[in-house]
């Protein structure tokens, strides 16, 4: 293991203890229920496992099937679970939605191709066993925040492109995406970390190296990494909301994206966060902490957006 990718995955070791912390103190949320760690394909791996969330008292025959929404975890492709946006699964699905959240294999165990791989197993999965749990899955909306946000962004695209299709060896799941929320998304392969310029193309290359895997540069996925270059084989995309904060250090790839959907000729809604509204307002802050009010307001404004582009 090179030095640059200990350091890496030592920071991610900091970051999941001071997630786990600031879980353990955060009002739980009583009126949902949920399934957890169920496996969704033949494998031990805890990261082949996902939850399910339900309004409080969901009855399915009295209620009948609720849209789904599923959910991509963040965390640099090199940490998180289904367990890290638990909160945020839950306030979702207190809200009236059926909600899927997966793990998924991370770098470096894995590369780019095997993480789009397991997120579509989950959702096959779901395919098969989720209308009977009262998951409408004429109904889908993809919701992922910040490298969760740019798988979302692929497979966006994925679904809509047989050659991408083929360059992933992933079969499409039979229903249309109804709408996308991509939260603090980090959709491009370069300048992760422009804050820390003089590591920054050291980090680029090392993420590059891991998600193109053991194929190296003859990996089918080297060139269709990044949102800017899969969404070119996609001729139409779902109704897309970027939501992003300008005190997110990760702001430009916010600002990337929404040129790119422009570039694509995509109609796409916003919901920005400014610099004034405060500090605390940073990188997916309403995902990690739901009960803030600005939180609140985001993802109710974000469910008022997938509602009104349910299909």
């Amino acid at each position: 293991m090179s030095l640059l990718k200990y350091i890496m995955k030592q920071g991610w070791k900091a970051i999941k203890k001071a997630d786990a912390d600031r879980i353990a103190k955060q009002p739980e949320i009583l009126n949902t229920n949920f399934e957890s760690c169920i496996p969704y394909t033949d494998s031990i791996n805890p990261l082949h496992q996902l939850n399910l969330y339900y309004p409080f008292e969901y009855d399915m025959d009295k209620d009948g099937i609720l849209p789904t929404i599923i959910d991509i975890h963040g965390g640099g492709l090199m940490y998180g679970d289904k367990e890290l946006n638990m909160r945020y699964c839950q306030y979702l699905a207190s809200k009236g939605f059926c909600v899927m959240g997966m793990s998924y294999r991370l770098l470096p165990d894995t590369d780019l191709q095997g993480m789009i791989s397991d997120i579509y197993t989950s959702i096959h999965w779901l395919e098969k066993n989720g209308p009977k749990r009262g998951f409408d899955l004429s109904k889908v909306l993809l919701t992922g925040d910040s490298a969760g946000g740019h798988l979302t962004s692929l497979i966006m695209c994925i679904q809509k492109s047989k050659e991408l299709q083929k360059v992933y060896s992933v079969e499409p799941f039979k229903s249309d995406i109804s709408a996308v929320a991509i939260s603090n998304g980090v959709c491009e392969m370069h300048d992760y970390f422009s804050f820390f310029p003089s590591l920054n193309k050291m980090i680029d290359r090392e993420i590059v190296s891991m998600i193109l895997g053991k194929s190296k540069k003859n990996a089918p996925w080297k060139d269709f990494m990044s949102f800017s270059q899969v969404m070119v084989k996609a001729d139409k995309l779902p109704a897309v909301l970027v939501i992003g904060a300008e005190n997110d250090p990760f702001y430009r790839q916010t600002l990337w994206l929404m040129e790119n959907l422009t570039k694509h000729g995509s109609k796409f809604e916003t919901i920005l966060w400014k610099k004034e509204d405060g500090p605390h307002l940073g990188h997916v802050f309403h995902i990690g902490h739901y009960e803030w009010q600005e939180s609140m307001i985001t993802n109710d404004k974000m469910l008022e957006f997938f509602r009104k582009n349910i299909f």
